[in-house]
């Protein structure tokens, strides 16, 4: 995801970092999980200060699918999730209240299918650790 002046580029961000972590931490994403990302988008649309209808949920999540299928290969898609960790971060918003939400969001996504892998655990981690916070217990 190329970095831009964040105007409500965050929402992007944050997708996306859903998205990465689904589908990276086994290299599937599964409908149960897929589930847990719409719910999450539509929670995170509805509290902002636009205007905001429900398909705009299932719109954004196609556009940061479609991007994040755009990218080459494993390492690529890494490298997208850790730049939209660092993007999202710089918002004057996002602090360590906003990095435990997101974290606990990845957490379940994490046990949305029932069955928590060690890379999943690994990534929240990493993606903890990234926020400066510690992650949440799988």
């Amino acid at each position: 995801m190329t970095e831009k002046n964040i105007n409500d580029d965050w929402i992007d961000y944050y997708g996306l970092i859903l998205v990465s972590y689904a589908h990276m931490t086994d290299w599937w994403l599964a409908e149960s999980e897929l589930q847990v990302i719409h719910e999450k988008m539509d929670f995170i649309l509805a509290n902002t200060k636009k205007a905001y209808k429900s398909e705009v949920v299932n719109q954004k999540i196609i556009k940061i699918l479609d991007e994040y299928e755009s990218l080459s290969d494993e390492n690529e898609k890494i490298e997208a999730l850790f730049s939209a960790c660092k993007s999202l971060k710089k918002e004057p918003w996002f602090d360590n209240l906003a990095a435990a939400l997101l974290l606990s969001n990845l957490a379940e996504i994490a046990e949305a299918d029932f069955k928590i892998e060690k890379t999943e655990i690994q990534f929240l981690k990493n993606i903890a650790e990234e926020f400066g916070i510690n992650p949440p217990r799988l």
